[in-house]
């Protein structure tokens, strides 16, 4: 447990035994002490954000881990069973089945891991994570930088940032909704100055074999365009 965590949870344990020795010291009338048992109960909900914050980030790590090695057996369960998914613009696939297809044929030709002589590294950065009041649904926006080779054959720089919906299901965290918009996605030897036939490759492209359940939203605008996706948090000092 991070030790913020450990903090807040200590602090919130001490008021707690704090209100009982009282109650016990000094029988019913100490009962009506509700500032106390507000703050103690404030501290709970503080220290219970910190750790859905603390197992939403892990999930997203663990994602990309999995992704990294096309474990698409492993990634799979970590969505719930009307989860949806968009990478760029391949088009919304819905539901945990279609989700699959995505991850396993779309974007794996069908075979579970990497093999010799591939690349499919995706590193999950910058992650900001909001859990909504009531501690059942989340947002994060998170940064994917990737590096996707096969050896003699291709090799591709992409980047771009995920805006991720969560949702807490029998007291785990799981992904709900995910998309992904592309900055660019460009081969390695020509970089992304040289953008203006490449704009998207394949992240853009919609499977005809594996066809989404829904068209491409049409807002992923890869390099040379521009395209700011919606932050679904606040200015933290503005509130706008």
């Amino acid at each position: 447990m991070p030790k913020l965590v450990q903090v807040a949870a200590f602090t919130a344990a001490v008021l707690a035994g704090l209100i009982l020795w009282q109650r016990l010291a000094a029988g019913p009338a100490a009962a009506g002490n509700e500032a106390l048992e507000a703050k103690v109960a404030e501290l709970e909900a503080k220290v219970q954000v910190l750790d859905d914050t603390r197992q939403i980030e892990r999930l997203q790590r663990v994602y990309g881990y999995y992704l990294d090695k096309k474990l698409w057996d492993e990634i799979i369960p970590l969505f719930t069973e009307d989860a949806s998914v968009e990478i760029g613009g391949r088009g919304v696939y819905v539901g945990r089945t279609s989700v699959a297809h995505l991850f396993k044929d779309v974007m794996g030709g069908g075979k579970e891991g990497l093999e010799y002589g591939t690349l499919h590294n995706h590193m999950q950065l910058q992650g900001v994570v909001d859990v909504d009041p009531g501690g059942k649904t989340a947002k994060g926006r998170w940064r994917a930088f990737m590096q996707v080779a096969a050896l003699n054959r291709t090799a591709l720089w992409a980047e771009g940032p995920y805006e991720i919906e969560y949702a807490k299901l029998n007291g785990k965290w799981m992904f709900r909704k995910m998309r992904w918009y592309p900055t660019y996605y460009v081969p390695f030897d020509k970089g992304w100055d040289k953008l203006e036939a490449q704009r998207g490759g394949a992240s853009m492209a919609v499977n005809k074999q594996y066809p989404p359940d829904l068209p491409p939203s049409g807002d992923a605008r890869p390099f040379p365009e521009v395209s700011v996706p919606a932050f679904h948090y606040k200015n933290p000092i503005t509130g706008k």
